[in-house]
């Protein structure tokens, strides 16, 4: 009896563990599946590819493609069966995109634009909980939401342009870490889309901008000039562009010698030069002379050289080098409204010009403000908006291109990776607010730290890199230590019942191409010295060295 009641305990104990295994090969199964859909979206958002794609986006025109990926993306790689995605307009957030949702009125999906509910989603690309906006939604919006099945949001915006906010259900596996990271990553993606088509609606202004103030409809004429100048559109960057208008202006005003002095967006900077046809030296202009000159012409003259009176030198002999250069007129033909320009032009038909500038001015100065403000969107895409630092998207960007200059050149490069210490117990006793804080005094500190070719970095949260250029272990130390010493020293001030407080900081270096022959075993390396530097108590600097239990550095 008593051997058949142990016989039946093993069988019930050997089935028991047969569930087991199958349960645990399920979860295995599982997580391999969730891995290979997050991989393929990843992969599918890479850097590379998704820049080419934005690139046709613009051309396009369209940002359709761009929120499809998105969507398709939380649908195949995290199975997202209700996804909601309200689009920002006219002072409302409204229905503009629903997926597994059955039985509405689209009003019921409406939501008054507050500045109160702007400041919380501009907050973070990450998702967050959708219990955290019901104090700012209307209580018959928060419950459609909620019976609707979804829990997260995420917005879609860039700078103080918010163009939408995506609500989704989640699931156990969204709940990581590598969820949030990648929905930041399409989030941040849709924004550059959606800014990019905003900024290509001005565009479609600037012909409008060349009908004349009378409202007359344009001119078989009306419409060449504003081909010329549409032409145009497509250049990003406005010193690239000023170049290409000085082109149009040659060739619509038929003239054979064109020079533009301009002012460059710095103040400090020398006068620029653009020129067509004239290839003598020319002198330059100083900003003095540039605006007394000014002052000697309206905004639509175009005026000889020769009915400029009272001029001394130097500015006389200025213009008589002009003239010997074959150039006879000079206008003004400003770029911005910051940034004046003078026009010196050869012969020509001065009734002509007149005409031909009245259009080419306002649609020039259209071109390069889009042109400066496009340069600012593509500046922000590269930096952290807490330290004014570049980001983890332009640290990688340009750590690949200084290990490929110190691949080519055979020289070194060293990179430097830390974070601060015991941030969460700041956070815990202070409140994030204080935590921000001291991340963002950090930036003055690190910018005085380094090198003039240094690049510095804000990776993530409170870990930084620094990439230094043709350095090697001596010269990598030397930053280390110098930076540890700043960081000790350094007080950051809090608030009344906590005027400042002190922190540390622990490093990691590592020296290509002794450490690291590329850029993922570079960054491995130090961020291995880095872990060693917090093991060994933090407030620590260490160099990396390959063996287990040694680092080649010192606190």
């Amino acid at each position: 009896m008593r051997a058949t009641l142990t016989m039946t305990t093993q069988t019930a104990l050997i089935f028991i563990l047969g569930i087991l295994v199958i349960y645990l090969a399920f979860l295995l199964l599982s997580r391999k599946r969730r891995e290979k859909r997050q991989a393929a979206v990843i992969n599918l958002m890479s850097v590379s590819e998704f820049t080419g794609f934005l690139r046709t986006n613009s051309v396009d025109g369209t940002i359709l493609v761009v929120a499809g990926k998105v969507s398709q993306a939380l649908k195949t790689a995290f199975g997202c069966d209700k996804i909601v995605f309200l689009r920002k307009q006219r002072g409302f957030l409204e229905l503009n995109y629903y997926h597994g949702i059955n039985r509405f009125d689209r009003a019921e999906f409406r939501v008054r634009f507050t500045s109160e509910l702007a400041d919380r989603l501009r907050e973070s690309f990450s998702p967050q909980p959708l219990s955290s906006l019901k104090p700012l939604l209307m209580e018959p919006v928060f419950r459609k939401l909620t019976d609707s099945g979804v829990n997260l949001f995420f917005p879609i915006f860039w700078r103080d342009n918010l163009y939408g906010v995506y609500f989704i259900n989640s699931t156990i596996e969204m709940t990581t870490p590598g969820f949030a990271m990648l929905v930041a990553n399409l989030a941040h993606s849709l924004s550059a889309a959606y800014h990019v088509k905003w900024h290509e609606s001005r565009y479609e202004k600037l012909q409008q901008r060349l009908v004349a103030s009378d409202g007359r409809k344009l001119t078989p004429d009306d419409r060449t000039e504003a081909a010329a100048i549409l032409r145009l559109i497509r250049h990003r960057s406005a010193e690239a562009l000023v170049p290409r208008l000085i082109e149009t202006v040659q060739n619509r005003l038929n003239v054979p010698r064109v020079v533009l002095f301009y002012e460059p967006k710095s103040k400090t900077e020398e006068l620029h030069m653009a020129r067509c046809g004239v290839t003598d030296h020319l002198d330059p202009l100083s900003r003095s002379s540039f605006r007394s000159l000014l002052h000697q012409l309206t905004a639509e003259q175009v005026k000889p050289f020769e009915e400029i009176a009272g001029l001394q030198e130097p500015l006389s002999n200025w213009l008589a080098g002009l003239k010997r250069s074959g150039l006879r007129y000079l206008t003004p033909f400003p770029l911005s409204d910051d940034r004046a320009g003078l026009l010196a032009l050869g012969e020509m038909s001065e009734a002509s010009a007149v005409s031909h500038l009245g259009k080419l001015r306002p649609a020039a100065r259209a071109l390069v403000d889009n042109a400066e403000s496009f340069e600012e969107m593509e500046a922000l895409s590269f930096t952290d908006s807490l330290t004014g630092l570049a980001n983890q998207r332009y640290f990688r960007k340009r750590l690949e291109e200084e290990i490929d200059r110190a691949r080519r050149h055979n020289r070194s490069l060293a990179l430097v990776v830390f974070d601060l210490d015991e941030l969460k117990a700041i956070n815990d006793l202070y409140g994030h607010l204080t935590g921000d804080a001291i991340i963002r005094g950090m930036g003055p500190i690190l910018k005085s730290s380094i090198r003039a070719i240094d690049i510095i970095a804000r990776y993530g949260g409170d870990e930084f890199c620094v990439i230094m250029p043709e350095a090697d272990i001596t010269t990598c130390r030397r930053f280390m230590e110098r930076l540890q010493r700043k960081m000790v020293e350094a007080k950051f001030p809090l608030s009344e019942t906590h005027p400042e407080i002190n922190c540390t900081i622990s490093q990691g270096g590592a020296v290509f191409p002794l450490h690291g022959a590329d850029q993922d075993s570079l960054f491995q390396a130090a961020d291995l010295a880095l872990l060693r530097a917090k093991g060994q108590g933090r407030n620590q600097f260490l160099i990396h060295d390959p063996s287990p239990s040694k680092d080649a550095g010192t606190s």
